[in-house]
């Protein structure tokens, strides 16, 4: 892995991602993933899953580091939570 890239692995199937922009609107969708995706480029690979649970759309990405271009244990999670207008982040 070039240490100036970010692989990102985005896995959510289209029923799930239009389940959830029928609820939070596809422009906040959007900017969740963009958000997650960009969030401490010093991470060099980002997954990012999604769905919709009780009602509410919800995406968690996780972060890993390499070294030597082998994968670290997770270094973080954030969650991604709808809020009725608004995704909020929250690790």
């Amino acid at each position: 892995m070039n240490p100036m890239e970010r692989t990102i692995e985005l896995s959510i199937d289209a029923d799930k991602h239009v389940e959830m922009a029928e609820i939070a609107g596809n422009n906040e969708l959007l900017k969740a993933i963009g958000y997650l995706s960009q969030w401490n480029m010093n991470l060099k690979k980002v997954r990012i899953i999604g769905g919709v649970y009780d009602g509410k759309p919800e995406l968690i990405a996780t972060y890993w580091r390499y070294d030597h271009n082998e994968p670290q244990p997770i270094a973080y999670q954030i969650g991604a939570v709808w809020h009725g207008d608004h995704f909020g982040f929250h690790s």
